[in-house]
């Protein structure tokens, strides 16, 4: 899942800028369709959403906002290293949306100090520097990633669960059905459906439709294959019905997503 995220983001763009200001300060960040970072190089920073309690961040820790959600950033003497990818996809990735909103996680960049000075050879209009920004931007992205417990959300935390998810992963064109998965996670097709409710947080085939619809997307971004070859890969019988689910989960038609 993982390696689904990073293709997901090479679609967008990336942002990075250092925010280093004496005595309090505060920003507001608008929600975006987006990754979003902040790691904090000195001093101490608070991150504060609508619905929740502010969140502390001391230097080594990353505040991490895996969906784009709207905050605020306040502190005094801080400098902090935000980044951000802004997705060309209405959506980011369904495993990010099983994250948490908003978190910090704890020593999440061990090498900030060199990814730092890496980013700031690179926040000029150099040629190449937009291309290595974006590459960095993401490897923070991954880092924070792998390096928080929040990935204990991605594989499922169950064996028998996570047999059928990455089943889907790893074939999401194959006629699947709640039976199928269910026979692949080695349970009955109640007890399969109410577990995979639990972990995942949603109905098995509404999973197989946003996995297919996903590869869906970042097929059309990155080839020029005709729809209908599109439609096969993901798991659809023709175009129209494929563009019909499409349409439905991303808000514009096939063709005008690839533009």
């Amino acid at each position: 899942m993982l390696s689904e995220v990073a293709s997901r983001i090479r679609g967008g763009t990336a942002f990075a800028c250092r925010i280093s200001e004496p005595g309090p300060w505060r920003r507001s960040f608008p929600p975006k369709t987006g990754i979003g970072f902040h790691a904090v190089e000195r001093g101490t920073a608070w991150l504060t959403t609508a619905d929740k309690r502010p969140l502390r961040a001391a230097p080594g820790d990353v505040a991490f906002l895996p969906t784009g959600a709207g905050h605020t950033l306040s502190g005094e003497d801080v400098t902090v290293l935000s980044g951000c990818y802004h997705l060309a996809d209405p959506q980011v990735h369904a495993a990010m949306r099983r994250l948490p909103p908003v978190s910090v996680v704890a020593g999440g960049l061990p090498r900030l100090a060199e990814l730092s000075a890496l980013l700031d050879d690179n926040l000029t209009d150099q040629p190449g520097a937009e291309a290595t920004r974006a590459a960095l931007v993401g490897l923070v992205v991954m880092q924070v990633l792998r390096h928080s417990e929040m990935t204990s959300a991605w594989p499922v935390p169950d064996p028998f669960i996570s047999a059928a998810v990455r089943s889907i992963h790893d074939d999401p064109r194959a006629p699947w059905t709640v039976q199928l998965l269910s026979d692949r996670a080695g349970m009955s097709r109640t007890a399969f459906t109410r577990r995979f409710n639990k972990l995942v947080g949603k109905p098995p085939m509404t999973y197989v439709t946003e996995v297919r619809l996903s590869t869906a997307a970042r097929v059309l971004r990155e080839t020029n294959v005709p729809l209908a070859t599109v439609a096969r890969q993901s798991g659809y019988a023709n175009e129209f019905s494929f563009a019909t689910a499409f349409r439905r989960e991303y808000g514009i038609s096939p063709g005008r997503y690839r533009g």
